[in-house]
């Protein structure tokens, strides 16, 4: 197999404007740094960084006549974590609410005459177990025949409510909304000048 020695085409290099800021006095935040880039008319790219993690979104779209710092703060903060993290919830599982979740139906199901007193027992300190559970995968595999024995053949739906708020997603919209507020306070300073 022989190949042919083509001379290299020359790379194609585009220059673009960036404007870098840097926000401190957040409270409880780090330094944020955000990158804001005009590409075109209506299209424009935002990169946001706090504390080693980095976020960035890109609009083809965005309104007439707004640049891409104006319209991020024309968006929601939930569209905008949508957008940096698809796959990020307000809400995350919680072995603390499944647990209190599963205790409470062995008192009601105890009271009920549903259970005696000894296997009411047992399911109540059963459920003390899955209090440190991180997910519903972990249940699957350690704790099965319990969460069969206190939800039934399909236990898995009771976790689906066994939930608590989500740090990382409260996390990300004090920066989002930090940033907001930075460059809501740089327009004024950008349209005098």
């Amino acid at each position: 197999m022989t190949t042919e020695n083509k001379p290299a085409e020359p790379l194609k290099v585009e220059r673009s404007i960036v404007t870098k800021l840097v926000i401190t006095g957040a409270p409880s935040l780090d330094p944020i740094t955000v990158f804001l880039e005009d590409l075109a008319p209506c299209k424009g790219k935002i990169t946001v960084s706090c504390w080693g993690k980095s976020w960035t979104a890109y609009w083809g779209g965005m309104w007439d006549g707004l640049n891409i710092g104006q319209f991020f703060c024309q968006l929601d903060t939930r569209y905008i974590i949508g957008y940096f993290d698809q796959g990020m919830r307000s809400r995350q599982f919680s072995g603390d609410a499944l647990a209190n979740k599963a205790q409470t139906a062995v008192l009601t199901d105890r009271r009920q005459g549903h259970l005696d007193q000894e296997e009411a027992r047992e399911l109540f300190d059963g459920a003390e177990d899955i209090r440190e559970a991180s997910s519903i995968d972990y249940l699957a595999g350690l704790h099965y025949p319990l969460m069969k024995k206190l939800f039934g053949d399909e236990w898995w739906r009771s976790a689906d409510d066994a939930t608590e708020s989500n740090p990382d997603y409260e996390y990300l919209e004090r920066i989002i909304l930090a940033v907001q507020q930075a460059l809501r306070q740089e327009q004024p300073q950008q349209e005098a000048a």
